[in-house]
């Protein structure tokens, strides 16, 4: 019996696919019902802002350029030690000086035929040089860290997905990268060197996974306290570990005549 729940044609990202690994009922909850979340999680302002200068920045100038850098973070308001921060901590592991060619929040998309079940893969993703016979793919974050290699972060399985035929068409090899950008974490983890072998091989983790979706009747979640703690939807999840009031938003009128 197939979910009626799925489009006809799975759409994968990088965000939605880690759900999924992670908890079945998350991936529901998100990605096919749409729902808000009803808990409150950790801000990623912060974040989205250090990925949009980085962006302006590259595309304007140079990150080793100090003059530039503040010029950029003050036209926008954001020139705050933490940003400024975390844009240092990125241009000693920048490229750019060995770079032939860049490029900076590129959407990219794949389509998976055969065998079924079809699905399509999208991305932004946040930044691409190519540089010594690579596509040199970075992935900028700005939370916690979680993996000790990238191959092993679901998120990344999608982003090889998307771009090793890119790479394989252009005689490069596929190198992804996750850079963290805030000073207190030491080390990244280990860049995952993506060959032909181990892209088909990602292809069909993707395809089975979607198969799987395709099984799905209950979509239950897992039930676990160290997954459900940080998860938000998990105060109207029925099957959560850590239960609690949902907070949603509220209108203003609403709360003023529920205190009458």
């Amino acid at each position: 019996m197939t979910s009626p729940r799925l489009p006809d044609i799975v759409v994968l990202t990088p965000s939605n696919y880690d759900d999924f690994t992670r908890c079945h009922r998350l991936f529901y909850a998100s990605a096919l019902l749409g729902l808000p979340k009803s808990d409150p999680v950790a801000s990623t302002d912060q974040g989205l802002i250090v990925h949009d200068m980085l962006w302006k920045i590259h595309d304007r100038g140079s990150c080793d350029d100090e003059a530039h850098v503040t010029d950029v973070l003050d036209g926008h308001g954001v020139n705050t030690k933490p940003v400024r921060e975390m844009i240092a901590r990125h241009s000693v592991r920048c490229p750019e000086r060995a770079t032939e060619r860049a490029a900076h929040e590129v959407e990219v998309a794949r389509f998976h035929r055969t065998p079924p079940p079809m699905f399509m893969a999208t991305a932004r993703i946040d930044a691409v040089w190519v540089h010594d016979g690579l596509l040199d793919v970075r992935d900028y974050k700005t939370g916690g860290l979680y993996y000790d290699r990238v191959e092993d972060i679901p998120s990344a399985k999608v982003q090889a997905y998307l771009l090793s035929r890119r790479a394989s068409e252009r005689g490069l090899r596929l190198r992804l990268r996750y850079e963290y950008l805030q000073p207190e974490i030491d080390d990244d983890p280990d860049p995952w060197e993506v060959d032909d072998d181990t892209a088909a091989a990602v292809e069909e983790e993707l395809r089975a996974a979607v198969e799987l979706m395709w099984r799905e009747e209950e979509w239950r979640g897992v039930a676990d306290v160290d997954v459900c703690r940080t998860c938000r939807y998990r105060s109207i999840c029925r099957d959560s570990a850590v239960p609690g009031e949902p907070a949603w938003p509220v209108l203003g009128t609403e709360s003023a005549e529920a205190d009458r």
